[in-house]
């Protein structure tokens, strides 16, 4: 007679377990929610792709000096050094990836829209007809003028990549970028909705490298 008080228990208790989870699993998943104010942002879609922005016309050198090898004498100074430095005017251009959205957001008299870092287009161009190449042979017996010119060409393309990198010619090209960007979002908005009533400025992102140094 005992055994009836027990499994009703038993009973309650399992329905009591169960009433639980079904409230545990079906309780609100609560979270925050960014509001934006459609009277201070302005979601503009653009079309994709990479947009060229700014084009850097820049006068470059490059030097390439080749000296023979011995063993137990310093022979470029002992036979002289071939030297070749190529002139050329490098046409460094810059662009930035389109986002799928860009968010301009209101600040009192104008938009801030904030961009990813200038991107240089390689591999860079330079003018081939303004090209002046200069080789100088330091004795009788240095190393022929011939196929350090050739060296001198073949390496100046990944040179003019790698100064397209430098953080001076971008600043260079920033404002100039600028320009083109603001042009094109207050063209885009005008196409999706009402033109702006106010100027955009835009701001250039960090690139991650830059952004990992600072906040070390």
């Amino acid at each position: 007679m005992k055994r009836a008080p027990i499994a009703v228990a038993v009973i309650v208790a399992l329905a009591l377990a169960i009433a639980a989870g079904i409230w545990w699993s079906t309780r609100p998943n609560e979270q925050a929610v960014t509001v934006l104010d459609p009277a201070r942002v302005r979601i503009v879609r653009t079309p994709g792709g990479m947009l060229e922005v700014a084009t850097l016309q820049k006068a470059e050198e490059f030097g390439w000096q080749v000296s023979h090898t011995c063993p137990l004498v310093d022979c470029g100074e002992l036979l002289g050094k071939t030297t070749s430095e190529v002139k050329v005017t490098a046409h460094y251009t810059y662009r930035i990836p389109l986002e799928p959205h860009w968010t301009l957001r209101f600040e009192r008299d104008h938009y801030e829209l904030v961009v990813p870092p200038l991107e240089p287009k390689v591999p860079v161009a330079f003018d081939t007809a303004g090209m002046q190449v200069r080789t100088e042979r330091g004795g009788w017996l240095s190393p022929a003028a011939g196929p350090n010119r050739e060296a001198v060409v073949r390496h100046l393309g990944p040179e003019l990549a790698s100064r397209a990198q430098r953080p001076e010619n971008k600043r260079l090209a920033e404002q100039s970028a600028a320009l083109t960007v603001a042009e094109f979002a207050r063209r885009w908005m005008g196409e999706q909705m009402a033109p702006p009533q106010h100027p955009i400025r835009v701001t250039f992102r960090e690139p991650p490298a830059m952004a990992r140094s600072a906040a070390q």
